[in-house]
């Protein structure tokens, strides 16, 4: 792997193709069938379930197919730091400018980066409730009723994931740019998964060994890339 660049078997191009085209095809069957539109605020719960349970196997998937499509590409130099004295930035067209309210972008990395001149989080004050019913004589819990598949839930955040993971099958170049600018820092950008992550799902029992190989492949490359 001179260079940070790595030329991938066959059998691993054939898996990254075949993992690319099942989440693609799972995204438009669960729109399609669940009449998602990018602002959907609420679903039923067995909707949700199913959603969630796509999401939880398709996000790792997607992004250790982009990450080994970027490590055949070969790494690029990052963007140099801006200052105040090297005037005004032209924009990139990477990631970095493609998030926003109507589109959210698809998270490619799995650890933080380390910023020593980061600030703090601000501090969050909880002051209870803005509203307390005084002369209610008791508060109904609503862990106490049954769930059921029918229930109403709120699915604005899910929706996102999905929308933000249909943007990333649909440019994938962007993504893949900024993990090849992101390939020789001090930290690994995918963390391994769980034993049980790709081992029964919405994916069928092929799907879950292709993964299951993509994964391997993608922790047996990236310490060639690591620069610490």
């Amino acid at each position: 792997m001179s260079e940070l660049r790595y030329s991938p078997p066959q059998e691993i191009r054939s898996a990254v193709w075949l993992m690319l085209n099942v989440i693609s095809l799972g995204v438009i069957h669960l729109r399609e069938r669940l009449g998602l539109t990018p602002h959907t605020p609420l679903l039923p719960r067995h909707a949700i379930s199913r959603l969630s349970r796509f999401l939880a196997q398709a996000e790792p998937a997607l992004r250790r197919c982009l990450y080994l499509c970027a490590a055949e590409l070969g790494a690029l130099p990052e963007f140099p730091q801006e200052t105040a004295s090297s005037g005004p930035a032209r924009p990139r067209e990477t990631t970095q400018h493609i998030a926003r309210a109507s589109q959210p972008a698809f998270r490619l990395f799995e650890t933080r980066a380390h910023r020593p001149d980061a600030k703090p989080p601000r501090p969050t004050f909880k002051t209870g409730p803005r509203i307390r019913f005084l002369d209610a004589d008791d508060v109904p819990d609503i862990h106490e009723y049954d769930k059921l598949p029918s229930d109403i839930l709120p699915a604005k955040r899910l929706v996102r994931r999905l929308m933000a993971l249909d943007h990333a099958m649909d440019h994938r170049d962007l993504y893949i740019e900024k993990i090849r600018r992101c390939l020789g820092e001090a930290r690994q950008l995918i963390a391994k998964t769980g034993k049980r992550l790709f081992r029964h799902g919405p994916l069928t029992r092929l799907q879950c060994e292709t993964a299951q190989l993509i994964e391997a492949e993608t922790h047996a490359v990236q310490p060639h890339f690591n620069s610490s």
